[in-house]
């Protein structure tokens, strides 16, 4: 009797293990993964030619020296902006105030010599008519006359000269820059031609890239002519400024690289972009109107246009679904959509990499960045990172 009691007694506490054993297999639902997102929506790819290079000023100007002499005293600092007809060097004129007055005093000494050589002459020129001298007495008269009056001619040609140099020995600026570029020192001795300064013209500054025909195929080239298309330029000196301009010029002939110049000028009021600087810009060759597209940040895979892709889209109850779709052509920000998706779904673009298909989600929608304003000079507005799809090659996580 006792040791049927005793068997019910554990029939009946394996029953009851058995059922707690039970409820601790159930697990709770997992809490909803807090994600970012945007809407499918219908709108412009646009291809882009991206381009990179260094800047550099519109004019630099080389200034030089029109006498020869020594630096007497240099009126300007390096670096310094300077306006047209600022003096910026001085010359020393004794030398050439010295070789005015020899130039002078040879020149009244000649002239007599050339007074009286006429006179011989002219007086030589009768006797030789009548046949009193030798027709060698008056040639050498005669040839004494016509040297006489070459020295005079140059005795005054570098009397003109040197009176000219005078008024050369203070250097002014041709034009308004900035003085790049110093060639010389006080003391100095300068060559007529040699170079003394250079300004440059900050103003305006444009990035010169090389671009490969099949790129230069791309572009308008007539429309980059006549009126220029809009182009945007950035420095890594500036980190999130976006400066403005416009692609103007295509070098017509190619280099020896078979590579053709291209050039966007930018205005510079601020003078922030210096020559030299490295530089990337960007400008759009063709515009795909009205795509369905998906920002590229929504993307679960390596990018390649024309090929499938995979993207999570939020189901029926706030749910994940991993959904395979077919890309078409990119931009910077989208893709475009030939199948997989349509308008008005929404993608998940942030917290993705860590998603499994059927997972609650909290999902919060992601402001469009605002297409960047083509206003001259540097763009106030920096984009966050979250407002500014970019490529992608994540894996897809766990697509259980």
């Amino acid at each position: 009797m006792i040791s049927g009691r005793i068997a019910i007694a554990l029939i009946v506490m394996l029953a009851l293990l058995g059922a707690c054993a039970k409820k601790q297999e159930k697990k709770p639902p997992p809490p909803p993964m807090k994600v970012g997102t945007m809407k499918v929506d219908k709108g412009n790819i646009e291809q882009i030619l991206d381009l990179s290079g260094s800047l550099s000023f519109t004019a630099n100007t080389t200034v030089s020296s029109e006498v020869s002499a020594q630096v007497k005293s240099i009126e300007v600092a390096d670096g310094q902006p300077v306006n047209e007809g600022q003096l910026l060097l001085v010359f020393d004129e004794t030398k050439i105030k010295e070789t005015a007055n020899q130039a002078s005093a040879n020149l009244q000494k000649d002239e007599a010599t050339l007074t009286y050589n006429k006179l011989e002459w002219e007086k030589n020129l009768e006797l030789y008519k009548s046949s009193s001298i030798s027709q060698t007495q008056y040639e050498q008269k005669l040839s004494n006359y016509q040297n006489s009056l070459a020295q005079v001619e140059a005795d005054r040609a570098v009397l003109s000269k040197t009176l000219q140099d005078l008024k050369k020995t203070k250097v002014k600026a041709p034009i308004s820059g900035l003085l790049s570029n110093r060639y010389v020192e006080r003391g100095d001795w300068v060559s007529e031609a040699g170079k003394l300064f250079m300004i440059s013209d900050h103003s305006k500054v444009y990035l010169e890239a090389f671009v490969s025909d099949i790129d230069v195929g791309k572009l308008n080239v007539k429309k980059i002519i006549t009126d220029g298309v809009d182009g945007e330029v950035t420095v890594d000196s500036y980190p999130g400024k976006v400066f403005s301009g416009k692609l103007t010029y295509i070098q017509p002939v190619a280099n020896v690289g078979r590579l053709f110049q291209v050039r966007i000028y930018l205005d510079n009021p601020e003078m922030l972009l210096l020559q030299g600087m490295f530089a990337r810009g960007k400008t759009v060759h063709k515009v795909i109107p009205d795509v369905v597209r998906v920002p590229l940040d929504s993307l679960l895979e390596q990018i390649r246009d024309n090929d499938y892709n995979t993207v999570f889209l939020v189901g029926p109850e706030n749910k994940a679904v991993l959904t395979r779709i077919k890309i078409g052509t990119t931009d910077p920000k989208f893709a475009a959509v030939v199948e997989g998706v349509k308008a008005g779904d929404t993608v998940v673009v942030q917290g993705k990499e860590i998603l499994s298909s059927g997972q609650p989600l909290d999902p919060t929608e992601m402001q469009r960045t605002p297409k960047a304003s083509r206003s001259k000079g540097p763009a106030d507005d920096e984009t966050t990172k979250k407002d500014s799809p970019r490529p992608n090659p994540a894996s897809g996580g766990n697509r259980s």
